[in-house]
């Protein structure tokens, strides 16, 4: 008769750690190509906003599913992903949450989201915020109407077509869970002791944003 040993506790314990690692990488994978996906969709619903918002999704959205396939393939290859890298991930998604934040919570990004009635762009819509009639940058006159270039016959009168109007931001907010799902599991794979401080540097943004809110600085 074969007897069979059991492998000993000591390797399973050492293999715990491994693949505790590799799952948070599977999950900042997860949310990383997620956020991507959905910042791809809210490059083509802001087409009309300009040239400079559309690149910046669509360079956010590259930049995420690049470092999705690579936390994809460090968990599939068994690799710890590089601790510096971990680090600059944390910060460019904490620097995307905060830029959503002020963009739909402020009017300071309304000079770089310009958009004409008429054409079916949008505003972010922020209870109290009033619109900007003269852009703060350039001195041009909004009411007075944007220059739109066109290539084909132009209709000078008739009855003005009513813009689509914008549902909730239900792409802005999946993007905003998308991106919290990747910030939680790329600070778990940070090391000890960088988790601290990230952590409690988290916590501080947090209390601020709420001390902000609070004091009516974001609306």
């Amino acid at each position: 008769m074969t007897a069979v040993h059991a492998a000993p506790a000591g390797t399973d314990r050492a293999a715990a750690p491994a693949r505790r690692v590799s799952r948070w990488q599977l999950v900042a994978a997860l949310g990383l190509a997620a956020a991507g996906g959905l910042h791809v969709a809210a490059a083509v619903d802001h087409l009309e906003s300009g040239e400079l918002a559309v690149g910046f999704f669509l360079l956010t959205a590259l930049a995420q599913v690049g470092l999705a396939a690579w936390l994809a393939l460090s968990a599939l290859t068994g690799r710890r992903p590089s601790p510096e890298l971990t680090a600059l991930s944390v910060l460019g998604t904490v620097g995307l949450l905060a830029l959503y934040v002020v963009a739909h919570t402020t009017a300071l990004l309304d000079a770089f989201a310009v958009t004409d009635p008429g054409t079916g762009g949008h505003a972010h819509d922020v209870p109290g915020r009033e619109m900007l009639t003269v852009d703060p940058v350039t001195g041009v006159d909004f009411t007075q109407g944007m220059p739109v270039a066109v290539d084909g016959p132009v209709a000078m009168d008739g009855e003005p077509v009513a813009a689509a109007g914008h549902g909730p931001e239900s792409v802005g907010t999946a993007t905003v869970g998308a991106e919290l799902l990747a910030l939680t599991a790329l600070t778990a794979l940070l090391p000890a002791t960088w988790r601290g401080r990230a952590t409690n540097g988290l916590l501080a943004l947090g209390g601020l944003a709420w001390v902000l809110w609070f004091t009516g600085v974001l609306g």
